[in-house]
């Protein structure tokens, strides 16, 4: 139960809770590689203190991840958050309460992979149940649980079955993704995420909008709010807490925007910030 006056906190995963500096991609089985890194994914036993400190003063923890639902791993669960914003804003769960759900219309997700997959570029489809990937090059989508497709009549037999909340990328190169660039920014958010890696979202719904559903369910206020990121997509966030705080590692644009850039996550730039807020 959150304490009337404790803080209200969002975290980002990738490059603010966790870290690697292991490459699945590099490796001659990338989707082996994948499931072990998701399997043995674990913040640091710093951080996973810091969580329970928060806990014990009576501050609420989200994890606020453009990952779907399903790729809360195991060891972030761990955290026992009090609750989770998924698919770059389009989910939101408090506790066991679904608070908000949003899916892309069935039509705007077919000519979306029509337009991937005739430009030829791999694009994975997100729900917070599966991950299809169609991969008209030839590849393997590597994220457990995920099925790859190769031609547009066998993403339209599974299509159906999606409940669908966001496209996004990898490794794909700048010129061949602007070929669709003005359909995408007309229909949906585009976040440029480096290397080659875009998130596709709905227009209108983003981490920081997430965050404003969550504080009206507790009946929160802007004071007292943190969030915690280090890519593009987190930059929303901004907007909607009153302390933005930047990782160490984070991109350019996103630490002129904090009002706070902590450590590296490597050194547990989580913690550091918390401590310097007085939040543990």
């Amino acid at each position: 139960m959150l304490d009337e006056h404790g803080a209200v906190t969002f975290f980002d995963v990738d490059g603010t809770l966790v870290w690697s500096d292991d490459d699945p991609t590099a490796y001659e089985d990338e989707a082996a590689a994948f499931a072990d890194y998701f399997a043995n994914e674990r913040p640091s036993e710093g951080v996973a203190d810091a969580f329970a400190r928060m806990s014990e003063r009576g501050h609420a923890t989200f994890i606020c991840t453009g990952r779907p639902y399903y790729m809360i791993t195991p060891g972030l669960r761990a955290l026992n958050p009090t609750g989770v914003i998924c698919g770059a804003g389009s989910y939101v769960r408090v506790g066991d309460t679904v608070v908000h759900e949003e899916h892309i219309p069935a039509d705007a997700v077919m000519e979306t992979a029509r337009l991937f997959f005739e430009a030829g570029i791999d694009v994975d489809v997100e729900s917070n149940e599966r991950l299809v990937g169609l991969y008209p090059t030839g590849g393997v989508c590597p994220y457990p649980g995920s099925l790859t497709v190769r031609s547009l009549d066998e993403f339209a037999a599974e299509a159906p079955k999606l409940n669908v909340n966001k496209f996004s990328t990898r490794s794909v190169p700048a010129e061949r993704i602007a070929r669709i660039m003005p359909y995408l920014t007309e229909h949906f958010t585009v976040s440029d995420m480096q290397f080659g890696v875009y998130e596709v979202a709905l227009k209108g719904l983003d981490k920081g909008a997430a965050i404003g559903i969550v504080l009206d369910y507790l009946g929160h206020d802007r004071a007292q709010t943190f969030a915690f990121g280090d890519s593009e997509n987190d930059l929303p966030m901004a907007g909607a807490v009153e302390t933005f705080v930047a990782m160490g590692n984070a991109l350019p644009r996103v630490k002129d925007t904090a009002d706070y850039v902590t450590d590296h996550v490597r050194d547990d730039g989580i913690v550091s910030a918390l401590v310097h807020f007085g939040l543990i």
